[in-house]
């Protein structure tokens, strides 16, 4: 169980990583270390995906809204969705904000 979460988590940061090589780094950066992705737009705010092994979730902070979401790994779907029922999935809700407040279209 612990080795499926922690591959899924690598997993996805990894495909979030892959995303941003054909992006411009004067409008966003992504760096990756242990467990954790901090993407920097421009305007030098941040989002940053960890992993949260303790409770097996994918957390997504975003600095400059203050807002903080948790996504739980649904296996039949094979994504991760909120864990508070709202149906947002990780990718499309991060590609839809980094569109908003960049402008640029990352297909993750």
């Amino acid at each position: 169980m612990e080795t499926d979460y922690r591959k899924r988590i690598q997993e996805v940061l990894n495909r979030i990583e892959k995303a941003f090589n054909e992006v411009d780094p004067d409008i966003a950066e992504c760096e990756q270390s242990m467990g954790s992705l901090t993407i920097t737009l421009a305007d030098r705010s941040r989002c940053i995906l960890s992993a949260q092994p303790s409770v097996q979730q994918l957390w997504l902070a975003l600095a400059s809204r203050g807002t903080a979401y948790h996504f739980n790994f649904d296996p039949a779907k094979q994504v991760w969705l909120d864990d508070k029922g709202k149906n947002i999935e990780v990718l499309s809700f991060l590609s839809s904000y980094l569109q908003e407040s960049t402008g640029i279209r990352i297909n993750l």
